[in-house]
């Protein structure tokens, strides 16, 4: 299928259904790309909403943690015990009741232990004493803040079996001059769990993020950066947390809508792009006869009759167009047939006046010479004179009857009485030539119409249908009454016509036979019509040829019989 063949591709009819499917897909579009769009903002609002709460309220949990935590550093800072272990009068060694103190601090799970240390950062004492461990590796590139005059150091991540964990260090004053340090190894998980309700692990997950290079999830273990959802802002410097994107049970149903509104898009455009190539093609297909008619009527071409079966406003302009076909060929054959009288009348005068005259004259001499001749031989030339002039005169009535026709001179006839005399006219030819020739019909069915005329027409059918046909061929006259109608039947089963001859055999001078004058037919349909009848031709080349002439039947009581 050519759809934008050089013939179609300006049609009107394609254009207007392609801006509908425009038009149609359009919408379709824009549904899909907002919908689209409004659901990824409703859900970043829905989750930025509920972030902005919990992250806040998470923050200042943690913030609170850190805090008691710094406060519990500041208040061991500020024991008289601490003040002696770092001054040299307990000789390097803890009171027994500092330890106390300190062993019951670290007694808290979210302390792992306290360590006592010098101004170069050795290490003196830790609480417990079983605790003591070496720095790690990578000591000297951890996060070091100093928030509230505490340094904090940190996170160490988890490693070898170890827990992860953070310090925070507090120096400690005599006289305002700085004469040791006392430090917190803190659990990490302690503080990382402060975040855990924020926790799902379907949709998100909540990381403590120190420095943006060190991500923590909330049981304490090393984290894989993802998609942020939200953060909060920085609860100490450096450290805040992130939301980062889990497994996302929103988005799975969001996708799979955006995948069946893709699929119902496709899907539509398929559809309606179908819809527009059948009801473009369908389109097309009634209304190509339409152009095809109007483009045989612009030719001359008057028999080109478009299908009616469209549906519709199509339906109404097939059948606009097929009246005004008819009414168009009418008119224009009224108007060449008025024209052609016209001009025939005119030369029929002259011929009348010219040429028939003269040979009333000449017809004159040769009878009186015929019947004064002795000689045979010249008598016959003489006869073959005077039939030739008779002939003559025939042509020139012809042409007067077709130019100039009476009018009718109604009477009731009756059809059957009618072929019979035709049939005893025409039985000598007829014989001759080796045709039967049979008479059928209703003996009671008759018409009103002129008797010449009507004699004329039945002369003229049965001398066509007796020349058509071969010897040993058959012409039948029938006569039937059909609803009003009487129907007078000519039929020969003689050579046939094509249809071409068909449409040609009623214009005037057309004829097929080399002795023709193409008048008689056109004179015999001019008498049918004038006494309110119409003449129709069937014919098959081989078969032979149908002439129907129907008119007005005259209701007449009588006896019906058959012959």
């Amino acid at each position: 299928m050519k759809l934008w063949s050089s013939e179609h591709r300006l049609s009107v009819v394609r254009r207007y259904l392609l801006g509908s499917l425009v038009a149609a897909l359009i919408p379709l579009a824009l549904v899909a790309g907002l919908y689209d769009r409004y659901s990824a903002d409703l859900l970043d609002n829905i989750t930025t909403n509920r972030f902005d709460f919990e992250l806040n309220a998470t923050s200042a949990k943690v913030v609170n943690f850190v805090e008691v935590q710094i406060n519990l550093l500041k208040n061991i800072a500020n024991l008289p015990d601490t003040t002696v272990f770092f001054t040299g009068d307990a000789d390097g060694e803890i009171s027994q009741l500092l330890e106390d103190l300190l062993l019951l601090e670290t007694e808290s799970p979210d302390i792992y232990a306290i360590e006592l240390a010098d101004l170069d950062g050795n290490v003196l004492q830790t609480i417990p004493r079983t605790d003591v461990h070496t720095r790690p590796s990578n000591h000297n590139i951890l996060p070091l803040i100093f928030y509230e005059g505490v340094e904090i150091l940190g996170p160490v991540l988890p490693e070898q079996g170890l827990p992860g964990w953070y310090s925070m260090r507090i120096p400690v004053f005599v006289d305002q001059q700085k004469i040791g340090f006392i430090g917190l190894r803190a659990r990490l998980a302690s503080l990382t769990e402060l975040a855990s309700p924020l926790l799902d692990i379907n949709a998100y997950e909540p990381h403590v993020v120190v420095f943006d290079r060190i991500h923590v999830t909330t049981v304490g273990t090393q984290a894989a950066p993802g998609k942020v959802i939200a953060q909060s802002g920085h609860m100490i410097p450096g450290w805040k947390i992130r939301m980062v994107q889990g497994r996302d049970i929103y988005q799975a149903p969001k996708t799979n809508i955006r995948y069946l509104l893709l699929v119902a898009a496709i899907l539509s455009a398929i559809g309606l792009i179908f819809l527009f190539l059948q009801m473009s093609e369908r389109l097309t297909r009634y209304l190509k006869p339409l152009s095809l008619g109007a483009r045989e009527i612009a030719n001359g071409n008057f028999s080109v009759e478009i299908p009616e079966d469209a549906p519709g406003e199509l339906g109404m302009l097939a059948r606009s167009y097929n009246r005004m076909r008819d009414q168009l060929s009418t008119l224009i054959d009224s108007r060449v047939d008025v024209e052609r009288r016209a001009a025939l009348g005119n030369m029929a005068a002259g011929i009348a006046h010219e040429i028939r005259n003269p040979l009333t004259t000449v017809s004159t001499a040769v009878h009186g010479l015929k019947r004064s001749e002795p000689n045979s031989e010249r008598r016959i030339m003489l006869e073959t004179i005077s039939s030739e002039i008779l002939r003559v005169d025939q042509k020139i009535q012809e042409l007067l009857d077709y130019a100039r026709p009476r009018s009718p001179e109604l009477q009731v006839l009756l059809l059957v009485p009618m072929l019979k005399s035709i049939e005893t006219l025409i039985a000598s030819t007829a014989h001759a030539a080796g045709i039967t020739v049979n008479v059928v019909g209703d003996s009671s069915l008759s018409v009103k119409a002129d008797e010449a005329h009507l004699r004329q027409i039945l002369l003229n059918l049965t001398l066509n249908a007796l020349q058509a046909t071969p010897v040993g061929g058959h012409v039948n006259l029938r006569a039937y009454r059909d609803e009003g109608h009487a129907i007078l039947i000519v039929a020969d089963d003689g050579r046939g016509m094509s249809q071409k001859e068909l449409s040609k055999i009623l214009r005037p001078f057309y004829t097929t036979r080399e002795d023709g004058s193409g008048l008689g037919l056109s004179v015999t349909k001019q008498l049918i019509e004038a006494n309110g009848g119409q003449i129709e031709f069937e014919s098959e080349q081989g078969v032979g040829t149908t002439i129907s002439v129907s008119l007005p039947v005259h209701d007449h009581q009588g006896e019906r019989g058959r012959c």
